[in-house]
């Protein structure tokens, strides 16, 4: 017969292989898989909610970068992008803005399929020569890449209020209309709006950075 002593050693034994086997068996298991929400805009409420299935979409729109070339839903066909709107000029959050765009154009800088388009609020002032200075102000080499672009101010806020759904107030682009929002917002590579970000918070934009990882892995 097996002693005491053998029988709490045979015991601790088994405690041991059922516990090595318990921790083999979660590192082994694939994690699931990580997914962004998709986001459904309500025109009664104009309020954006999260989605499970794809909604909110960017179509068409036609603007002009600081290299004076057209850019159109057609450049960004299949790509990921970051969308954002600011103006040269801002004396305030778009500094931030741009050192954070800054940080997503050197994390993603040889990444082919995907981009960054900052949208100005002030086509007026904001002409291709004034964005190839404000591009050459924040290191940007690839002027494929970080897009900076310009137009018809009315297309322009048409495009931020009622594609990227980037703010939540009304207007039709006017003289007086004025758009001034930190937020980011990261489109798929079908056109699907995935997420909104503080551009001006680091650690939503380390948020952003992992999204679109996901993005890409997916």
């Amino acid at each position: 017969m097996m002693n005491k002593k053998n029988l709490v050693l045979l015991s601790i034994m088994s405690c041991v292989i059922i516990l090595l086997a318990y921790i083999f068996s979660k590192e082994v298991k694939p994690a699931k898989e990580a997914s962004l929400p998709f986001y459904h805009y309500n025109p009664d409420s104009n309020k954006l909610t999260k989605s499970e299935t794809p909604d909110l979409k960017i179509s068409s729109f036609s603007f002009t970068n600081q290299q004076s070339d057209l850019v159109s839903e057609k450049n960004v066909a299949g790509k990921i992008y970051v969308a954002d709107y600011f103006f040269a000029q801002c004396p305030g959050i778009c500094k931030e803005m741009a050192t954070q765009m800054q940080r997503l154009n050197k994390e993603f800088i040889h990444k082919s399929n995907f981009l960054l388009l900052s949208h100005t609020s002030k086509p007026e002032e904001d002409t291709p020569e004034m964005l190839m200075a404000y591009a050459r102000k924040y290191g940007v080499s690839d002027h494929n890449k970080w897009l900076f672009l310009t137009g018809d101010k009315k297309q322009l806020y048409e495009v931020a209020r009622n594609q990227y759904h980037i703010v939540n107030d009304k207007g039709d682009g006017d003289q007086d209309d004025f758009i001034h929002t930190e937020r980011f917002v990261l489109i798929d590579d079908k056109g699907f709006i995935r997420g909104y970000y503080d551009g001006t918070d680091s650690a939503e934009v380390d948020k952003l950075i992992k999204d679109i990882y996901i993005l890409d892995d997916n």
